[in-house]
């Protein structure tokens, strides 16, 4: 696996896990939440940084400028969307 996501989850998951015990996040439910957090924020906003954007703009055809404006703001909306339903169900499980 490569990609600004992945870097971006690898590196999360190196500073996050020290300080699970400190966020009361060191059970099976509250590594999981913080697993899929991790994940949320991972596709926070795809730019032209990231190989999968490319991916995505080529195959589709759509040119620069519209895949900035539209793509970009998917992602964005997907990972807001993604931490809020996290965070409803860590109010359930925790």
């Amino acid at each position: 696996a490569q990609g600004s996501s992945t870097i971006a989850i690898m590196t999360a998951a190196s500073i996050v896990f020290p300080l699970l015990p400190a966020l009361h996040l060191d059970s099976e439910n509250g590594r999981l939440l913080a697993t899929l957090a991790m994940g949320a924020g991972s596709m926070a906003i795809s730019y032209a940084n990231d190989s999968f954007y490319w991916v995505v703009t080529k195959f589709s055809g759509i040119n620069l400028s519209d895949a900035l404006r539209v793509y970009s703001t998917a992602t964005l909306v997907m990972s807001l969307t993604a931490m809020a339903i996290v965070f409803g169900i860590s109010l359930i499980v925790l």
